[in-house]
């Protein structure tokens, strides 16, 4: 718990500091496990030519399972279109519901778990014409992270 609240402060510390940081919210699905997920990003900027850093936080509810993931997206925009690939590093925390069987006496159960997972991603970004952004992103888990998810978001 103690490394989730000091990568949480790392993220808002970088947040804050990017000049042309633009938040938004995320839902969407996933696969193994099967699950409905919300949560929100921050839109760092650019790092380098075409590099954007996006750290984001999801909660995904279903398949018996409760999961956290503390995420940081490193993406890599296709000039001139709006097209994006790139990969995730995340931290996530997993809480499973065993129902009866956690009660019965003699069967102990570590219902908790902390990985680190890695996934690769693509988005497609549309530029409304508020100046508000709507994201379409797939995602490709390599390790400890969920198969495919695919994910709807909004900057504010």
């Amino acid at each position: 718990m103690k490394r989730a609240v000091l990568l949480s402060l790392v993220v808002c510390l970088l947040a804050g500091t990017a000049s042309a940081t633009e938040y938004g919210a995320r839902a969407g699905v996933s696969l193994s496990p099967d699950q409905f997920h919300i949560g929100g990003h921050a839109d760092l900027g650019l790092v380098t030519d075409s590099l954007r850093l996006v750290p984001n936080v999801e909660i995904g509810f279903g398949d018996n399972l409760t999961l956290i993931a503390v995420n940081g997206d490193l993406i890599y925009d296709f000039p001139n279109t709006p097209w994006s690939v790139g990969g995730e590093l995340g931290l996530n925390f997993s809480k499973y519901d065993f129902g009866n069987l956690s009660n019965v006496p003699g069967f102990e159960v570590d219902d908790t778990s902390t990985d680190f997972g890695l996934s690769a991603l693509g988005n497609y970004r549309l530029v409304l014409d508020s100046g508000k952004t709507l994201l379409l992103e797939g995602k490709l888990g390599l390790v400890d992270s969920p198969d495919f998810k695919i994910t709807v978001g909004w900057n504010f």
